[in-house]
Formats: C-alpha cells, structure tokens, sequence
C-alpha cells in the first residue's frame, strides 16, 4: 500500500506546476565511461578548459505536459569529460587560464581540449514533465602552446530508451544517458585520432 501511495505521490509530484522549470543532473555514469579496450593510451598529458561563465550557465529545455527542464551542462559533464581524457592519455588537468604557459609547462601539457556542448530535450508524454528524448552534442577543439588549433571534432547522440519507471526515480535519466553516449563517442575519437599519436 506504502508503494503504490508513493508512486502516486511521485506522479502527481510530476504532474503539477504546469509551465514550470524543474532542476535535474544529467551528469553520466563514470563507471559506464570505460578506457578504450584495443588502443592504448596516448603517451602525453593534456588539459582542458571550462570557462566559469560556462560552468555556471544554466540551460533550460522542453519536458512534457508544457513543463521544462533546467540543469548545468558543462558542470554536469565535466567529471566525464576528465574521465575521457584520463582513460585517452597518460595524464589530464583542469586549465583555469589558457594563457597560463607557466602551469602547462609544469604539467608537460601538450595540448588543451575546449568543448562546446549544446542539448535538446522533449517528451513524448504529456502527463509528466521529466523529459523522455535527449540529445547531447559536443564540439571539441584541441589547441597546441601556442593556441593553434590542432584537431577538432563534433559528436552527437540522443538517448537510450528509458522507462517511464526510471524516469520518474530519476528525471534526469534521459539525459545523462545522452550524455555518457556522447563522451563515449568522443573518446573514441580521440584514441583513434591520428594527430596525438605522431
């Protein structure tokens, strides 16, 4: 009885506040974001750059029954992208100023990764808000010592299917399986690039 009083709770807690904005996380599952199995790693240590005013931006997207959702992309995604940099190379660090020569000189920093991450959402639901459809992309730029651009690559994935039971214990699980595939696919990109293996 306890049960079905809470999954009743937990849908009408959707339910309500139509036209709201709704926080989530769609920070991935880092255990889910593996090194790659048949290449090694790339012998030089790297860093990456999220500027504050991006890990700071707050962005909101459509859900269903005319709600939306909020939520941090690059602060959500950041334990992820260092994953993937960290399982693709020997080393990775956070850069907090890309003038910084004196820092990734210090750390023997070959090259700095910037990414630029846009998303969508909706759902195909419209008796509750959480989104059931998401989309990550990731545009990464890697740039040498002297900021020259190097590499660049753009990967995009929409998530798996998720059942409305999951979604409703955790809103936000369309969109962090959007984005754990997204890096995966960047990952992949990376260790396969000619460009650091030379």
């Amino acid at each position: 009885m306890k049960s079905l009083q809470s999954g009743l709770l937990t849908i009408g807690v959707a339910m309500v506040c139509g036209g709201c904005a709704h926080p989530i996380t769609i920070s991935p599952d880092l255990a889910k974001i593996a090194p790659e199995a048949t290449q090694p790693k790339i012998e030089k240590a790297v860093g990456y750059f999220i500027s504050d005013q991006n890990k700071a931006l707050e962005v909101t997207t459509p859900g269903g029954g005319g709600d939306s959702a909020k939520y941090t992309p690059y602060a959500d995604l950041e334990s992820g992208l260092y994953r993937v940099l960290s399982n693709s190379f020997n080393s990775a660090y956070a850069i907090k100023d890309v003038k910084d020569l004196a820092f990734m000189q210090s750390k023997n920093i070959t090259w700095v990764f910037t990414p630029t991450i846009t998303t969508t959402s909706s759902s195909r639901n419209n008796f509750f808000w959480p989104p059931t459809d998401f989309s990550v992309t990731i545009d990464c730029v890697a740039t040498d010592s002297t900021q020259k651009e190097v590499w660049k690559t753009s990967v995009k994935a929409d998530n798996d299917v998720v059942a409305v039971k999951d979604l409703l214990k955790d809103f936000g699980q369309a969109g962090k399986s959007a984005a754990g595939k997204a890096l995966l696919q960047l990952q992949g990109q990376l260790i396969s690039a000619p460009e650091f293996r030379k």
